[in-house]
């Protein structure tokens, strides 16, 4: 079993590439900048520092630890958070509705052990749900301003050399604030499957870092086509204001422990900046269709996960 559970947290690590990281690194593309390969090292290297250099841990240990605190013989209860997670993210995208891995991961974890009959902390759960609701609100409201003040001082809306040089300092901004709260995820999900909650060696830096790359490189091409079909025609000047706010909001929980979705500030960002224009800018069926998949992401991820949970205790 813990050999399985490892394959499965690598497997986790490489479907937070795949589905993060391209996000990332798609948005970025969209406007002019550095290579594709350079954006891909900086965020690898922001993964590789953020937690054992600049932030700690402190959204693992929220995954890992506060929300419900594994113990040893907990292996069936960790298999069905990890395997849960993963299966609403690929299911919620074949449906054609992207989400948020961090919130699947919340849910399953939250749902196995209550369907497990362990200690789950509500209180934790209600306080993360609660940032979550609120971080695209923010990005949006930061993005609005944002892009109605602060960006007239880099000459205008024109592609410049001060712009692009903003874009890139900005970019790896947000790829800092990544590795501060979702980044995590994946070293929450190692030690769990590792029975070392809590504790987040460099192995497992390593380990997810090159296993996410991997998702990374194979799922790129997929976000920057899903992009163009996404909730605003991105220019450079969007691309600046929503990798400044999602980096501002999604720092700020990683600093206070809470996890929050990257993809969620980004998007708010995207928003606030384009109807700060004109809100007929914005695609906003798209942008309810996903405001939906993150409202369904959490509930069907619990549901699902206590569901195992109690096979699991059953089963025991």
């Amino acid at each position: 079993m813990p050999v399985l559970l490892l394959v499965l947290a690598a497997l986790f690590a490489v479907v937070a590439g795949a589905n993060d990281g391209s996000a990332i690194v798609a948005a970025g593309l969209r406007a002019p900048g550095p290579r594709p390969i350079t954006q891909i090292a900086l965020l690898l290297a922001a993964l590789l520092l953020g937690p054992t250099l600049l932030f700690g841990t402190r959204v693992a240990s929220t995954l890992a630890e506060r929300l419900v605190p594994f113990g040893g013989g907990q292996q069936g209860v960790v298999l069905v958070a990890i395997v849960v997670s993963v299966g609403v993210v690929f299911t919620l995208a074949r449906a054609g509705l992207p989400t948020s891995l961090t919130l699947a991961l919340m849910g399953a974890i939250t749902g196995a052990g209550l369907g497990a009959g362990l200690p789950v902390q509500l209180a934790v759960l209600g306080e993360v749900a609660l940032a979550g609701l609120l971080a695209p609100v923010l990005a949006g409201a930061l993005g609005f301003a944002l892009t109605r003040g602060g960006l007239r001082m880099v000459g205008g809306w024109q592609a410049t050399r001060r712009a692009r040089r903003l874009h890139l300092a900005a970019y790896c901004l947000q790829c800092l604030a990544y590795s501060a709260n979702g980044g995590q995820k994946m070293l929450a999900v190692f030690a769990i499957a590792a029975g070392t909650a809590g504790s987040a060696g460099w192995r497992f830096v390593l380990a997810a870092a090159g296993l996410f790359g991997l998702g990374l490189v194979a799922g790129v091409r997929r976000a920057a086509a899903n992009l163009s079909q996404g909730i605003l025609a991105v220019h450079l000047r969007h691309a600046l204001v929503a990798e400044i706010c999602s980096s501002v909001v999604v720092a700020g929980g990683g600093l206070a422990g809470i996890p929050l979705t990257m993809s969620q500030a980004v998007s708010g960002g995207l928003i606030g900046a384009g109807a700060s224009e004109s809100p007929s800018r914005i695609r906003w069926a798209t942008a309810l269709r996903l405001a939906g998949a993150w409202l369904v992401t959490l509930p069907a991820s619990i549901a699902a996960a206590a569901l195992g949970g109690v096979l699991v205790r059953w089963a025991g």
